[in-house]
């Protein structure tokens, strides 16, 4: 049994939860800077913060403290780190804080789940990659899209060998700004968050390699700054690229939409597939279709997911992945580009990528040579 913490309780309650419902964890300690957040399960929910995590528990959980289900609470990090018999965090914390806190918990050889992106600068992300090698904690990145259901759909088919080589791949995200559920709303200043490149769009560098097993080789982007008046980065980024084996890559990035709608399109020489996500369904959260190129849709073959393809279950699920796999003595093999859970050099790799692509955006050029 792990005795576990979450740092951070925006996105980490969703963390929590995970913990909470795993038979291999014991959620021990919480942490955060709102008092707010510490008083009861339920936090800034009534604030509307994180409203979408509500979901994931249940009304008579929300009522009470975190004392009541025997969590302790810390206000400070260098406080909860005193507690020896706290095996696994999660530091779910503003990006910019990343690296160096991570470092404080990597060196007190605890495991590790932390959110994305693994720092801000390429310089942290190497020096969490230094020091965690030096350590016997374990250490993953929270890219929770892995563990969707519909993801899970696509990589099962690639692998199966329905799309034989894949010769395009593509992913168009639009979605609202959720600056309204970070503290002190850090998420609008590029020194806090990284920008928009960074802090969402590392995420579908990560997917893209995942779903293809691919490496990026060459990449072009352009960005505006025009819509949100109140961020000082990129809100709309549109980036064109080539994987190393010649296949074309194309990202589409929006965090101006009024909801959250998620498409993939893989195309292969056999066979092609799509799949949708969102946040406000009609009559599903996820949904993957797959045919021939030039088939009949007829022949086409779909297939749809529920709320377990939601963003909130998601995060919930890859952390309840996570505590299971810590005793497995093949974890460095569970940690890699085709594995559900992504890594230190998976989390660095698409860092990389996105701050690559703030360079093409600045400079006004192909980077090329990249893998």
């Amino acid at each position: 049994m792990h005795r576990t913490a979450v740092v951070g309780l925006g996105i980490g309650l969703a963390h929590c939860a995970g913990y909470l419902e795993s038979k291999n964890a014991q959620l021990a300690a919480v942490c955060d800077l709102d008092p707010v957040r510490l008083s009861k399960v339920g936090g800034t929910f009534s604030q509307g913060s994180m409203f979408i995590l509500k979901q994931l528990f249940s009304e008579d959980i929300l009522k009470k403290t975190w004392e009541e289900l025997g969590v302790k609470t810390y206000q400070y990090i260098d406080d909860l780190l005193e507690d020896d018999t706290i095996d696994t965090i999660s530091l779910c914390i503003p990006d910019y804080q990343h690296a160096e806190q991570a470092l404080k918990i990597i060196k007190k050889g605890k495991n590790l789940l932390l959110e994305k992106p693994i720092a801000i600068t390429s310089e942290d992300a190497e020096r969490v990659l230094e020091e965690n090698d030096k350590q016997t904690g374990r250490l993953a990145i929270g890219y929770e899209f892995r563990i969707n259901p519909a993801i899970r759909k696509i990589k099962d088919l690639i692998d199966g060998g329905f799309t034989g080589k894949i010769h395009a791949f593509s992913l168009y995200h639009f979605r609202k700004s959720f600056k309204h559920d970070k503290w002190n709303q850090w998420i609008e200043k590029k020194e806090y968050s990284g920008g928009l490149l960074v802090e969402e769009t590392c995420h579908w560098f990560d997917l893209a390699r995942h779903i293809t097993g691919k490496e990026i080789e060459s990449l072009h982007c352009v960005t505006t700054d025009k819509i949100y008046k109140d961020f000082d980065y990129e809100d709309i980024a549109y980036i064109n690229g080539r994987f190393a084996n010649g296949a074309i890559l194309q990202i589409s990035h929006a965090l101006t939409g009024f909801d959250f709608d998620l498409s993939i399109t893989v195309y292969g020489e056999k066979g092609t597939i799509r799949c949708s996500l969102k946040e406000s369904p009609a009559n599903y959260y996820g949904i993957v279709s797959w045919g021939k190129p030039d088939g009949s849709p007829k022949k086409a073959e779909t297939a749809a997911f529920g709320i377990e393809a939601s963003e909130p279950y998601n995060i919930k699920e890859y952390v309840k992945y996570f505590i299971n796999t810590l005793s497995d003595t093949a974890y460095s093999e569970v940690l890699n580009v085709n594995g559900i859970l992504a890594g230190a050099d998976d989390g660095f790799k698409s860092l990389k990528l996105s701050l690559l692509s703030q360079k093409s955006a600045e400079e006004e050029k192909i980077i090329k040579g990249i893998s």
